[in-house]
């Protein structure tokens, strides 16, 4: 593994790689040694020191140690039971960790000022103690996990976080990607750890959650589902592995989220759940059949978790239904149209979202909408009749009205091509209002005076 890349993944403090020849290097005292992180392995976020192991310089409790040339790892998973058979995690031996499957594990050096404690671990350096911030943040040490952090609303939320001093664990397919953004939280002095992680696999998911508890010293405070992908298009002319591959991802991989971090939960009888819905969750999307039913499954979802929260009042599920939002998903996702996608206006900054997950993180709360468009596209939808046609002549029109490009399964199947950002560039400081966005307005605002004649009529003639 790429020795840069391993330091990324523990705050940028691993500096091992430098050239020299290891074979008969030994243990220096006071030296900190961190373990290589590595894809289908046991991660090891922490680090050892003076024959220890260590998840934290914060943590002054030792979960592992050396005897002789064994490793014994203390720990336990959320059934109580030890992570190694008979706590033997694997053999250490010039710098290198044998594990009990035969997977072979480098250590490195860490390089940090030397002020040790009482308790003969390091203290933080003046700089260090600068870096963490926010000083007094309720979420400061919490341990959040975010899927799809890659891009868009999930890597705004992986730097609303960081920036309130929380411990990231970051997931989603594309490595590369991952790796730009713990740059970019670890500037913030946070500590960071990514996992490249597809959400539509039961065994990666579970080893996140795995490797995510490690990191956060057992513990799981805060889990966001939010990676997502589309298909846009006929329902019959769009390919049923497209539908079956939004429906994995988008209800499927939220299920997967939940169901592998509430036993974390369960046992520390607390822990946030919070779950990216949209607009469509309450608004059917035509063209886009099967993101429709995944978000409508998610509402049935996050229910009936709740209902059985009983006896757990530290467990929250919360819900985020944003409005239109400034992402590429519209570029990079799966268009079986035969035309150019665009978002419906408006559209709003994706940082809004993860501002209020960051809300949500401090204070639960069941339901959250991001964006007036939502609020009033949601009442439309309940008064104006037929809104679900109405939507479809609007969606269709603007599509024929667009460009012409070839299809494409986009992001579907694998992590989308070209930069990874928050936003989509869609907005713009001086854009007039297209004719969809004039004709939807005259068209909902009718179809509300409609309603509301129609109920009028009705109390009259009774």
């Amino acid at each position: 593994m790429n020795p840069a890349r391993c330091s990324r993944s523990i705050a940028k403090q691993l500096q091992g790689g430098n050239g020299r020849d290891r074979s008969s290097h030994r243990y220096e005292t006071g030296q900190r040694y961190t373990i290589e992180i590595r894809e289908r392995t046991r991660q090891f976020p922490g680090f050892f020191l003076d024959g220890k192991y260590y998840l934290g310089p914060e943590l002054l409790t030792a979960i592992g140690w050396m005897e002789g040339k064994r490793f014994i790892y203390d720990d336990i998973d959320p059934e109580g039971e030890p992570v190694f058979p008979d706590r033997v995690a694997g053999t250490l031996e010039n710098l290198r960790l044998t594990l009990a499957d035969g997977a072979k594990l480098q250590l490195a050096e860490m390089q940090y000022e030397s002020q040790l404690d009482a308790q003969g671990v390091d203290a933080p350096t003046t700089h260090e103690r600068s870096q963490r911030l926010p000083i007094g943040s309720p979420l400061e040490g919490k341990l959040v996990v975010i899927t799809g952090a890659s891009s868009g609303i999930g890597r705004a939320a992986a730097h609303a976080f960081a920036c309130k001093g929380a411990r990231l664990v970051l997931a989603a397919r594309d490595e590369a990607a991952l790796f730009e953004v713990v740059d970019e939280c670890t500037d913030c002095g946070t500590e960071v750890l990514a996992v490249q992680t597809d959400v539509t696999s039961n065994d990666q998911m579970r080893a996140l959650a795995s490797q995510a508890a490690a990191f956060g010293g057992g513990r799981i405070d805060i889990w966001i589902n939010n990676a997502g992908v589309g298909a846009v298009g006929r329902f019959a002319e769009t390919p049923l592995e497209a539908h079956e591959q939004v429906l994995q991802t988008d209800l499927l991989g939220y299920l997967r989220g939940a169901y592998v971090v509430w036993p974390y939960f369960k046992a520390q009888k607390n822990g946030v759940l919070i779950n990216t819905l949209s607009l469509g969750s309450w608004v059917a999307q035509p063209y886009a059949v099967a993101y429709s039913a995944a978000k409508y499954g998610l509402r049935g979802l996050s229910e009936a978790l709740r209902g059985e929260l009983n006896g757990f009042p530290g467990i929250h599920v919360c819900d985020i239904y944003p409005a239109v939002m400034d992402t590429p998903g519209f570029r990079d996702g799966g268009n079986f149209t035969g035309h150019a996608l665009k978002p419906p206006p408006p559209v709003y900054d994706p940082r809004r979202v993860a501002r209020a997950m960051v809300q949500r993180a401090i204070s639960p709360r069941p339901h959250t909408t991001v964006g007036n468009a939502a609020t009033l596209a949601r009442l439309a939808h309940l008064i104006v009749p037929g809104f679900n046609r109405l939507s479809g002549l609007l969606t269709r029109w603007g599509l024929t009205h667009s460009d012409e490009t070839a299809t494409s399964s986009g992001n579907l199947f694998e992590p989308a091509r070209g930069a990874r950002r928050v936003e989509g560039g869609w907005r713009t400081a001086h854009r007039t209002a297209p004719k969809t966005h004039l004709l939807g307005g005259v068209l909902l605002i009718a179809g509300v005076l409609y309603a509301v004649d129609r109920a009028s009529r009705r109390k009259r003639d009774h």
